[in-house]
């Protein structure tokens, strides 16, 4: 892992390691557990999300220490698993229109977008890292 001032590195052209790591529990806790939330609740949309990324902007990772922003990580995402794990089957078999997409999305499609939007992030990281 990268020492801290390395990791709060913000490039021209885009966000530090720790930015990257705050936004994943940033959407953790305001997009993906709440669209989870309305997939149980039988709703026939997804929350939108805001494309701005005025949440992570505005959370300023890099003046914290990459310790509590990975402990933020973990926390939001082990709160996503415990909401899981609690969660009905029934909740599999249903579907919302994602807003942007247009598209219907299950939970499974749901917990892909996800796996899909850490990946990109992790990416980023790496990259960043090998600079």
């Amino acid at each position: 892992m990268l020492f801290e001032p390395e990791a709060q590195r913000r490039r021209t052209d885009g966000w530090s390691v720790q930015e990257h790591a705050g936004h994943i529990a940033d959407l953790d806790r305001i997009l993906f557990r709440p669209r989870i939330v309305e997939l149980e609740r039988g709703e026939d949309s997804l929350l939108p999300a805001d494309l701005t990324n005025a949440t992570t902007e505005a959370a300023q990772h890099n003046s914290r220490s990459m310790d509590a922003v990975l402990a933020e990580v973990r926390r939001e995402r082990g709160a996503m698993i415990a909401q899981l794990e609690r969660m009905d089957p029934s909740v599999f078999s249903r579907s919302a229109r994602h807003p942007r997409l247009g598209a219907p999305m299950r939970l499974v499609d749901l917990m892909l977008f996800i796996a899909e939007h850490d990946d990109h992030h992790l990416a980023a990281i790496t990259a960043l890292e090998a600079r």
